[in-house]
């Protein structure tokens, strides 16, 4: 084909010496063009990589809450070791325990008091009156103890300080899920002997914060304390005051034996905050067979006359006799046995 000239009569093709020679004076911008067109590529070309192959954005979680699945009962936060209550069926009274627990920044576990921790747990409070029977004197006598524990439960074994092997003891019998107290000896009105550092109204208030401090640190697990003998000690308020102070410093419930009407212990406990019940009825204070059994059917008549009842008794053979016959018979007789914990919660209000 023919080349276009122009109007001078030259060629308008340039010949590849003219075209080299352009390109070799223009060889820097060139080389600089095409280093930023590949940048330039790069950027792009990743930009489009990134958005192509972008991973989904996470759906957003809502969580529902629990009233609100169909099918959950909506609970609340009651007394630990208790059924729990609905939101239709809030405690009445709920404990001091639990209304502190509700703007405290401690774990809960921290929050709960030593009777609390170490009760046994019980859940029905409402539908039949409560009988909790304690066993006092326990592990003295060894193989009496042994078949007070392993008697059916749940049943409240009170052991003396002053016994020997006390720990490996209390450990058994908490294995037969019994509930554990401290048997703490006490001055009687009598002659007698209450044991070894029992406490007296003579001792000056340091040696009786010393008496009870020794007892309290005899062995662990247990709820609270009750007293051994005590009809003359339990009487004197100053006292109790001062043991009582103790008690409430370890967060644990007292139990007055009230082994004398004159006895300020459930009182004094009340007025200084600490958690207590006292006893209803003795089993054994007549050792006979019969006398027992018809001590039993006075502790069901308070229990049904005031929703609970408190009855003490000792590993004396018969009173073991006695129990094992009447305890399989309980629920059927339209009671419940209950640990003294759950007695003391019912008592309080604190269900």
């Amino acid at each position: 084909m023919a080349s276009r000239r122009n109007r001078s009569g030259k060629s308008n093709r340039r010949s590849p010496n003219r075209a080299l020679a352009w390109i070799e004076r223009h060889r820097r911008a060139l080389t600089i063009g095409a280093f930023a067109f590949l940048f330039l590529d790069a950027i792009v070309g990743g930009y489009w990589l990134a958005q192509r192959f972008e991973p989904p954005k996470p759906a957003k979680v809502t969580y529902a809450r629990i009233e609100d699945i169909p099918g959950l009962p909506r609970y609340i936060e009651t007394d630990p070791g208790q059924k729990p209550a609905t939101v239709e069926d809030k405690p009445k009274q709920p404990s001091p325990q639990v209304a502190a627990a509700a703007t405290s920044t401690q774990p809960p576990e921290q929050q709960l008091q030593t009777w609390q921790r170490n009760a046994v747990p019980f859940h029905d409070l409402r539908s039949k009156p409560l009988i909790a029977i304690v066993i006092d004197d326990v592990g003295v006598d060894r193989p009496h103890s042994k078949r007070a524990w392993e008697l059916p439960g749940p049943l409240t074994l009170s052991f003396l300080p002053y016994a020997r092997d006390l720990r490996e003891q209390a450990k058994a019998a908490h294995a037969h899920g019994q509930e554990l107290m401290l048997h703490l000896p006490m001055e009687p009105g009598g002659v007698a002997d209450p044991g070894p550092n029992a406490l007296r109204v003579s001792l000056s208030e340091a040696e009786l914060k010393a008496r009870v401090t020794a007892a309290l640190d005899s062995f662990d697990g247990y709820v609270g304390v009750n007293n051994h003998m005590g009809s003359r000690f339990t009487a004197y308020r100053a006292g109790m005051e001062t043991v009582l102070k103790q008690f409430r410093a370890r967060g644990l419930l007292f139990l007055d034996s009230r082994t004398t009407p004159s006895s300020v212990g459930d009182q004094v406990a009340q007025e200084l905050g600490v958690p207590s019940v006292a006893r209803n009825v003795f089993l054994d204070d007549d050792e006979a067979l019969g006398a027992v059994k018809r001590q039993l059917a006075e502790t069901e008549a308070v229990a049904r006359r005031q929703g609970f009842a408190v009855a003490i008794g000792h590993p004396h053979e018969t009173t073991l006799q006695a129990l094992a016959e009447w305890l399989p018979g309980v629920a059927g007789k339209g009671f419940a046995l209950a640990p003294l914990s759950a007695v003391l919660r019912k008592r309080n209000g604190w269900d």
